[in-house]
């Protein structure tokens, strides 16, 4: 009976090294960062995180009136001019990936009513 309990133990002591050291050895490397996700988007939701912290930390006084506007414009435009690129990429793009965008855009406006919905 003891030798079932270490044959047992033992080999769930190996599937757990296997399953902690398996990530390490993977030879199918997976970009992660540019997982269907364009790099434009990514700084620009990152902008708009940035500006949200901006505002918590205004409402809990941590910023002043005029620190908070003017790093909030220059976040403004800092986003702004993210867009700007992307608008020129997707002149470039297909009518196919345009329309997905346009798809995207209307799904990200939807969902941001229903957040400010949520916050007001």
């Amino acid at each position: 009976m003891d030798y079932i309990f270490l044959l047992l133990g033992s080999m769930i002591v190996i599937t757990c090294f296997y399953f902690i050291v398996s990530p390490f050895f993977n030879k199918g490397e997976e970009n992660y960062s540019n997982s269907g996700v364009r790099e434009t988007e990514m700084p620009v939701e990152m902008i708009y995180a940035a500006v949200n912290e901006l505002e918590m930390d205004f409402l809990m006084k941590k910023l002043t009136q005029d620190d908070f506007e003017r790093m909030k414009k220059q976040y403004h435009t800092l986003a702004a001019s993210y867009l700007k690129s992307e608008t020129k990429q997707n002149r470039i793009q297909p009518k196919g990936n345009r329309d997905m965008d346009i798809v995207d855009r209307e799904i990200l406006k939807e969902l941001n009513k229903i957040r400010k919905q949520k916050k007001g």
